[in-house]
């Protein structure tokens, strides 16, 4: 009879401690180790995460110290973890140009130019014997009709934010180009650089081949850049758009429009470039 009770006890006993034996034999102690430090490790990470913010003013002078550094390689700087991909994303769009609002642009923007009709005006100007009405330079000493003849080749490229070349162009990215192949002169890389080169002109001032800007983008005052072309109409590459021709009298752009600029034979001096300007 006793022998039955301490079987009794012993079966229960094992029946109790056999789960944990189980799970000893299925996940070792320092399985269960690796898993508590790799939680921890996910908790400290969306703390850090959740506890970041953004500073816009210190921001904004880490880009401008990048810029100005000899060895401005922030691709670099990501890739050795010395900044944050999140902070890496908000520099980039200080300090290139994201042109023209999308959402906002399709509301607002009430006086569309037919691209094909436009192309086709054009065309006909510098081929046949209305070329005179875009004949002669610019100011800076610059040949409109081949600026023009640089503007037709470019129309209808896509657009993309910090492209340069055919494939995908953002707007300052754009006017650079339309320069560079007209006269080999290498305007700044940003609207917010473009902006101080030339003589400011007032709006009712406008000639064909003068720089107009915007203010398009809450971060910065100088966000969008074109070219002027006459009638109240200039060439961009846009975001929505590609590269397009797009009216002055546009609620979008009349209420968004900030200045202009005019290249002087001093600024085609200055930057005349001889180097190869890589077009892909």
């Amino acid at each position: 009879m006793q022998f039955i009770y301490q079987l009794k006890i012993k079966t229960l006993i094992l029946l109790v401690i056999s789960p944990f034996l189980l799970l000893y034999f299925v996940n070792p102690p320092e399985t269960f180790s690796k898993k508590a430090k790799k939680t921890s490790e996910l908790k400290k990470k969306k703390k850090k995460k959740a506890s970041r913010h953004y500073n816009p003013q210190k921001t904004k002078a880490e880009a401008l110290n990048i810029l100005n550094s000899s060895s401005a390689n922030y691709l670099l700087q990501l890739a050795n973890g010395e900044i944050e991909e999140d902070d890496f994303i908000l520099l980039d769009s200080l300090i290139l140009d994201q042109g023209d609002d999308p959402i906002e642009l399709e509301i607002e923007d009430d006086k569309p130019i037919d691209l094909d009709v436009f192309r086709t005006m054009y065309i006909s100007y510098v081929e046949g014997d209305d070329y005179m009405q875009i004949g002669g330079n610019l100011f800076s000493g610059i040949s409109k009709k081949k600026i023009m003849e640089n503007i037709l080749k470019w129309l209808g490229t896509p657009y993309y934010f910090g492209g340069t070349t055919n494939r995908g162009i953002d707007c300052s990215a754009f006017t650079r180009q339309i320069f560079y192949s007209s006269a080999r002169i290498l305007l700044p890389r940003t609207a917010r650089e473009q902006i101080n080169i030339g003589i400011p002109i007032k709006r009712n001032r406008l000639e064909f081949g003068d720089l107009v800007f915007f203010h398009t983008r809450r971060h910065a005052y100088v966000s969008h850049v074109g070219i002027y072309l006459g009638d109240n109409l200039f060439v961009h590459s846009s975001s929505r758009y590609g590269v397009t021709v797009s009216s002055l009298e546009s609620k979008y752009y009349s209420s968004r429009f900030i200045g202009a600029r005019r290249l002087t034979p001093n600024d085609f001096s200055k930057l005349s470039k001889s180097e190869a300007f890589l077009e892909d």
